[in-house]
């Protein structure tokens, strides 16, 4: 039911974008296309402490976390058991990954994969699920993995840069097909 409310609510707001889209000028749709392919270089110097300044935020707000989100891996009665409240967990969860993802969003448009991807490589990479370790990890590793797939969508080509968001998905893409592919193997439970 979630899965099609979510649906639901893309449709209504791809609808949205559209009218807006059909009543803009011709610079303001080209200028919401360029966004829509995600850029890093978007941010500039004036914007830079707003961004930097919401994104700490955001991340002491998911490192705060850490006992939630390990107790909730077990499953809602466990964490209840250890005191954990449920319902405000799995809130403060939500409004945390919310302000990361629309911070990165707003400011640099939507960049495809990385918050998907990152933290399944760098749980492969630590072989189990603690987030006292995987959220540090994780944090670098997707930092890293965004720098680079930046640096290759700079790389001068005939037309320009390539957009962020085909680099990310070159990255991205595969490592979800084989969490899906491959979840048998995979332990989060570790």
């Amino acid at each position: 039911m979630l899965l099609i409310i979510g649906i639901m609510v893309g449709y209504i707001a791809s609808s949205l974008i559209s009218i807006l889209n059909f009543n803009a000028s011709a610079d303001k749709v080209h200028q919401y296309v360029m966004w829509g392919m995600g850029d890093f270089g978007s941010v500039s110097m004036d914007k830079l402490p707003w961004y930097v300044s919401f994104c700490v935020f955001g991340l002491v707000g998911a490192l705060l976390l850490v006992k939630p989100l390990n107790a909730l891996l077990l499953g809602d009665s466990y964490a209840a058991n250890l005191g954990i409240n449920v319902k405000r967990s799995r809130l403060a969860i939500l409004l945390t990954t919310s302000l990361l993802t629309a911070t990165v969003t707003a400011f640099c448009g939507p960049i495809s994969f990385i918050g998907l991807a990152v933290p399944h490589i760098a749980r492969l990479f630590l072989n189990r699920s603690d987030h006292r370790h995987l959220l540090p990890v994780t944090i670098l590793v997707g930092s890293v993995i965004a720098l680079l797939c930046n640096l290759l969508a700079n790389i001068s080509t005939a037309s320009g840069s390539l957009p962020l968001n085909a680099i990310t998905s070159i990255v991205g893409a595969p490592v979800i097909i084989y969490v899906i592919m491959g979840r048998k193997r995979l332990h989060y439970f570790n």
